[in-house]
């Protein structure tokens, strides 16, 4: 049957490219009505392109099309494999640099519509709101939430402000404006019942006038800046124009910055231009009354735009790398043992491992030579896509973090040959390449050790560690930090999950004080299309201990500030620190220390209680050894669940990616896109290769490796576990990995 419809299927293409060909349709247009034929020469070897690392280009307007080979008979072509991958396709990642903020109601403010409603308020604003930045930040949040839009007028004693939007959405503002008014009188006459030390002193009358007249020139400029966002008068005039030809072919300026290139606003306010977007000459027109000094910086960060387009369209680079065993350790076959349940739909995972004798020394000579030479192809092949990556991401505007994570490997989707327990190390080495395989870094060492045995092995790791902090005098005096991960339903969104984790750490090592230093709002729930994937995942599979490592450059997919409610504010500042009984250790026994209050349901609730040690001679160096605890309704006090986990880093690292974070749109981040930055040589080292410092960060990554494989324990019998050939077909978690989108080695 295969057959038949392969040459009916056949017959007709050949047929219907006849037709076509005789009436002049398609001439040249080989790949149009031939798509699911392949030529035999046309791959990416043959035309020199390098089939390991994919690279994403935008072509110039002024580049012809690649000219395409005459049309062939079918019976030439090969026939393609029409055999569907396993697995569910992922989500393609929409690339838009528009805010969520933007809405109706503020394009038409943009088109220069009236307001619907002045509001009045019935007192000025300063009375109400000391904090003109918090006065915006409330009309943001509540502009956002509602659908409206929300514009205070120029002067600060004024009472009345403008709403744009519908029926309902203004309805809805209003009313929460009347709210805020009363909730922020409410809040002054409670400070101001409460007696304070300043009634005792003069009050300067000058300075506060002084203060106020300066936040309402803050306010008329900021009230001055939000005409740029609408379109300019016609037949206006101006001392200074430009003009930028955008490639409007290969990325649509309206899909990239939006309808009235909302993304644009940060560039109107700063330089106080007009920016107008002409789709039909595909041609950004900037106008200003100051001079041509901004016009040229505005285009230069326009066009720098592009740059970041490339840099977030690159495939993402991620390996799969298997870690030969030592001679000492060399196992000839490997099988997989049953994992934990992964994804929403449950699909079980498979941790392989090896398994056989171990060889005899006679046989180890050889075992020695593949294992070099494994692990020198493997640095290569880490530092060339590490590379690869860091030289995308200056452009790159988000909260970028570095980490080299720990745990277990599990696998997925794997094709294991049928019919058999295992297979050779060779065979799986080979094999895991193979397009859709997919695997996951499990967070969790598996140690069965006691907790006090955990941290005992690591306040006797002196030769390897040293204390972080200068107030620590040994590694036994090193203070834990506990994180509070709750797993919530949006307020205003039900269908979206949001984390949020707060951050709680020692003012003084030697009272054991807690104070929270850190809250962040990140997304929750399955991956989307509006999900960042990581740029970089480089897995380095360690068989013969079972904890594996992960090099990792990932995006934080933060939650806007906009989109924050005040029940998730209050939320937050409501969670704290509860002081553990006197015989109670936390990092032991998993003792909850956190509180919240109940004003959002909680889905889901970890307490993370980290140690931090520097690693000896490398004092930025960090290495995080944490204990996850999950708690359930059955016991709040005590943990359901324990994981051990680890991770390692330099702290130069969040130094220079934390720039990302603060660009601007068209910005770049100042330090230089290439490795020696990033992976620096110790100050003994007379090496002069570039490699050097990526060099001396492997042999540390070892020595951490190998001290977590004695904090694992002992390894379970691999004969004596449950196997199985057939690996789950189900939706696999969010931190899976692709071999189809997996880029190797440049050569």
């Amino acid at each position: 049957m295969a057959d038949y419809n392969y040459r009916t299927r056949e017959k007709e293409n050949a047929k219907e490219w006849q037709i076509k060909e005789e009436a002049g349709v398609h001439k040249g247009n080989v790949h149009s009505y031939f798509n699911d034929w392949v030529d035999d020469d046309q791959t990416s070897e043959s035309a020199g392109e390098d089939p390991a690392v994919s690279h994403t280009q935008l072509p110039s307007a002024s580049v012809p099309p690649r000219s395409r080979p005459p049309p062939r008979n079918p019976n030439q072509l090969q026939k393609v494999n029409y055999k569907k991958p396993f697995g569910n396709a992922k989500h393609k990642q929409v690339i838009t640099f528009v805010r969520k903020r933007d809405n109706a109601a503020r394009a038409a403010y943009r088109a220069g519509q009236p307001p619907s409603v002045i509001f009045d308020l019935g007192s000025p604003l300063t009375e109400i709101e000391p904090s003109v930045a918090r006065i915006q930040r409330t009309f943001e949040e509540i502009g956002v939430r509602f659908g409206s839009f929300i514009l205070p007028e120029r002067s600060l004693k004024d009472t009345k402000i403008s709403i744009w939007g519908g029926r309902k959405p203004i309805d809805d503002t209003v009313t929460e404006l009347r709210q805020w008014r009363s909730s922020s009188r409410a809040r002054q006459r409670t400070q101001e019942s409460r007696p304070s030390a300043k009634d005792n002193f003069a009050k300067a009358m000058s300075i506060t006038g002084d203060f106020w007249a300066a936040e309402e020139k803050s306010a008329k400029r900021d009230a001055e800046r939000q005409h740029y966002q609408k379109a300019p008068q016609q037949g206006q005039n101006f001392k200074s124009n430009g003009y930028f030809l955008w490639p409007n072919t290969e990325i649509r300026a309206i899909d990239l910055f939006g309808p009235h290139c909302e993304a644009l606003d940060s560039l109107r306010i700063e330089h106080r231009v007009y920016i107008v977007f002409d789709e039909a000459r595909s041609v950004f027109k900037i106008h200003s009354n100051s001079g041509a000094e901004r016009i040229n910086e505005v285009i230069q960060r326009i066009e720098n735009t592009i740059k970041e387009y490339v840099a977030r369209d690159h495939r993402p680079v991620m390996l799969l790398l298997v870690e030969p065993p030592s001679p000492a350790d060399h196992r000839p076959n490997v099988q997989t043992v049953a994992g934990p349940y992964l994804g929403v739909k449950q699909a079980r995972s498979k941790i392989p491992m090896l398994h056989g004798e171990k060889l005899v020394p006679d046989g180890t000579t050889d075992l020695q030579q593949n294992f070099d030479q494994s692990i020198s192809r493997n640095k290569r092949r880490t530092y060339s896509a590490t590379k690869t990556v860091l030289e995308r991401i200056p452009y790159y505007r988000g909260c970028l973090r570095m980490r080299i994570n720990f745990g277990t490997f599990a696998l997925v989707k794997f094709q294991w040959p049928p019919g058999v327990s295992s297979v050779t190390l060779e065979e799986f080495a080979r094999d895991v390449q193979l397009p859709g395989t997919k695997g996951t870094l499990i967070r969790n060492i598996r140690s069965d050790r006691a907790p006090q045995d955990i941290l005992e092995r690591c306040r006797q790791a002196g030769d390897l560690f040293q204390a972080v902090s200068t107030s620590e005098q040994s590694l036994s005096d090193v203070s834990p930090q506990y994180v509070a991960m709750f797993y919530l339903r949006h307020p205003e969104k039900i269908e979206e999950m949001v984390q949020l984790e707060v951050t709680f750490t020692a003012n003084n090592a030697k009272e054991k004080a807690f104070e929270g230093s850190k809250a962040l709002w990140t997304k929750g729930g399955k991956p989307d299309a509006t999900t960042q994937a990581p740029p970089l995942e480089v897995f380095h599979v360690r068989l013969h201990s079972g904890v594996s490592w992960q090099l990792q450059i990932s995006v934080e997919n933060t939650i806007d500030m906009s989109r924050i409610t005040p029940r998730m504010e209050e939320f937050a500042r409501g969670v704290r620190f509860r002081e553990p009984p006197v015989d109670e250790n936390p990092a032991i026994s998993g003792y909850k220390v956190f509180t919240s209050p109940p004003m959002l349901p909680i889905l889901g609730m970890e307490q993370k209680t980290t140690f931090r040690y520097s690693l000896k001679g490398h004092p930025s160096c960090i290495f995080e050894l944490s204990r996850y605890d999950e708690y359930n309704g059955t016991n709040p006090k005590y943990p359901s669940s324990t994981q051990w986990a680890a991770s390692f880093y330099d702290r130069d690292w969040d130094v220079k990616l934390g720039e990302n974070a603060g660009l601007g749109i068209g910005q770049s981040a100042s330090w230089n896109p290439c490795t020696q930055p990033f992976f620096r040589a110790c100050n003994t080292s007379t090496s002069k290769d570039p490699r050097s410092g990526f060099i001396d960060l492997f042999h540390q990554v070892q020595a951490v490796a190998s001290f977590l494989d004695k904090l694992k324990g002992t390894l379970s019998d691999p004969n004596a576990a449950s196997t199985t050939n057939e690996i789950s077909q189900e939706t696999v978690s969010e931190s899976e990995v692709t071999s189809e989108s997996r880029a190797t080695e440049t050569s």
